[in-house]
């Protein structure tokens, strides 16, 4: 078991070297596109759900 173990480790570290990580300036243009696209989302579901509100108000008066 511990035999297992260590080898699982050892070639968790081979496959990690060989990772291409990406550059700071990547991952901020990425992170902010993502977050502007999440207010997006969450503004166009905000929207709907409060004329959904207002339709459904209407209705059932």
């Amino acid at each position: 078991m511990k035999d297992k173990i260590i080898n699982y480790l050892k070639e968790t570290l081979a496959e990690m070297r060989k990772v291409v990580w990406p550059d700071q300036r990547y991952v901020t243009v990425a992170t902010i596109i993502i977050l502007v696209l999440v207010f997006i989302t969450g503004a166009f579901v905000m929207i709907v759900d409060f004329g959904l509100a207002e339709i459904f108000k209407v209705l059932l008066k």
